[in-house]
């Protein structure tokens, strides 16, 4: 997923099993490992990574979130890439527009073929990250003029997959 906290984007990967989960932030910030979470209050977290303890507490605020770690607020908007709208300003962009891997996984099915006329919105591949499968949609109305990458190909975050013309 994405997310922005105060004005800085990031890529979030987050795998949960119980209270312990494994992440990856890639940004600004380069941090990766393993942490405990329990929820103390509804919105009161308690995050345990490595000797550290932190206080976590979320407000939605708007299409947001105030969070508070150890009483120091900051601004967090989170974004599923895979819940793009096809109606996104990049929708009508002219010109070519690469689709770009958002996080490291392995290409499962590629659903269409060099040359195929697309619409905004439409799936194009399936990459599975993280256990997941996330199928990956058209930036914009066109055609599939590049396909770089092939099924069962493992690919890292920033890889370029296709463009759509």
């Amino acid at each position: 997923m994405s997310a922005e906290v105060d004005g800085e984007s990031y890529t979030v990967e987050l795998e949960r099993n119980g209270s312990m989960a494994r992440y990856a932030l890639h940004g600004a910030v380069e941090s990766s490992g393993t942490a405990t979470i329990t929820e103390l209050l509804p919105g009161v977290f308690s995050v345990l990574v490595g000797n550290q303890s932190i206080e976590v507490r979320l407000e939605r605020e708007g299409d947001g979130f105030q969070v508070w770690t150890n009483g120091t607020p900051r601004a967090v908007s989170i974004a599923d890439p895979r819940e793009r709208s096809g109606t996104s300003t990049r929708a009508g962009a002219a010109g070519p527009v690469e689709l770009r891997a958002q996080m490291p996984g392995k290409v499962i099915n590629l659903l269409v073929q060099l040359g195929a006329t697309v619409q905004a919105g439409q799936g194009l591949m399936v990459v599975e990250a993280m256990k997941m499968q996330n199928e990956m949609k058209s930036p914009k109305d066109g055609i599939v003029s590049k396909i770089h990458a092939i099924e069962g190909a493992t690919v890292a975050a920033g890889d370029a997959l296709l463009v759509v013309e």
